[in-house]
């Protein structure tokens, strides 16, 4: 999915060329210049349209995802399938209760959960389909070989936005022991408590 701070930037870019090259006539060299500064800090000026909000209908969405997911695993008799899809869908769903708590943190989420949990359905129903066919072409037979490699290495990759989840929750929690001892010192300090121990014995 391309990014529309890269799409803002590029049409921004684009625009200035054709004012200071055909319009004002400017040097081609000092023009192109110009254009690429001018991309450069469109795509600075437009990061903020990249940024994606937390939508507990998109959350609904991607709950659904991992259930379809999760259901291949009711018909689908190979023990390996079906691990590496119950802990796909073990890794989302814990991602998912994550977002809930730190709704803020969900852009890298959405575009992983945009690709590969579609990703991961498409990947079982070719599985499923070819399952039932009688007759595989060498391509079909190798697709059927490599299930378990596709599988493994959506896995790792929602593994990641997991373990960035984690990283992130550690970092506040890190930060708000931080705060928390910053604060005791400040209480326990001896011009603190000397305030204190005149207030009592006022």
């Amino acid at each position: 999915m391309l990014k529309k701070r890269y799409i803002y930037a590029s049409l921004l870019a684009g625009l200035v060329f054709l004012i200071l090259y055909l319009i004002l006539n400017f040097n081609i060299l000092i023009s192109l210049i110009l254009t690429i500064l001018t991309y450069i800090g469109g795509i600075l000026f437009y990061k903020e349209k990249d940024v994606r909000k937390y939508d507990p209908n998109l959350i609904m969405h991607y709950c659904y995802l991992i259930s379809k997911l999760y259901n291949y695993t009711n018909s689908i008799e190979d023990e390996i399938v079906n691990k590496n899809i119950k802990e796909i869908t073990d890794e989302a769903e814990k991602i998912i209760i994550m977002l809930e708590q730190k709704p803020n943190k969900v852009t890298q989420v959405y575009d992983g959960f945009d690709y590969y949990l579609p990703l991961s359905i498409k990947v079982m129903e070719h599985y499923v389909y070819l399952k039932k066919k009688s007759n595989l072409t060498n391509k079909e037979k190798g697709f059927m070989l490599q299930i378990n490699v596709f599988l493994d290495n959506i896995e790792k990759e929602i593994s990641k936005l997991l373990e960035n989840m984690n990283y992130t929750r550690m970092l506040d929690i890190n930060s708000r022991i931080e705060i928390f001892k910053k604060g005791n010192e400040i209480v326990n300090s001896k011009e603190v408590l000397e305030e204190v121990h005149e207030i009592e014995g006022r």
